[in-house]
């Protein structure tokens, strides 16, 4: 039990430092290199079963693609926000992702 509370602890140090280092990269500015850290925490996350920060990263993604150059800085704003709190809580249990996939899709209007 303490191998797998240190493991996801680890596993959260590392998105979190992800996330930080997407947080320090302007889309606007370069957006090859910003889609290439975003989708390095959606791997690091789905290979975690990490499935609720994976599949918000996955919505990012989607979100910049729809909104582009002129929504970009309030979608990353959001999404950093939200992924930054899903690391927070991190939990491998199916219903905790899905009751925070839940909480995202009340945030975002949807």
């Amino acid at each position: 039990m303490k191998y797998d509370h240190d493991q996801l602890l680890m596993v959260r140090a590392e998105l979190g430092e992800l996330i930080e280092a997407l947080a320090m990269t302007a889309y606007d500015a370069n957006p090859l290199q910003f889609l290439m850290r975003l989708e390095q925490v959606r791997e690091t996350a789905a290979r975690h079963g990490l499935t609720a920060i994976s599949e918000i990263a996955a919505t990012f993604e989607a979100a910049l693609q729809r909104f582009g150059a002129q929504g970009s800085r309030a979608v990353t704003d959001s999404f950093l926000s939200i992924m930054g709190d899903a690391v927070g809580i991190a939990h491998l249990h199916p219903a905790a992702s899905e009751a925070l996939l839940a909480s995202v899709a009340i945030r975002l209007g949807g």
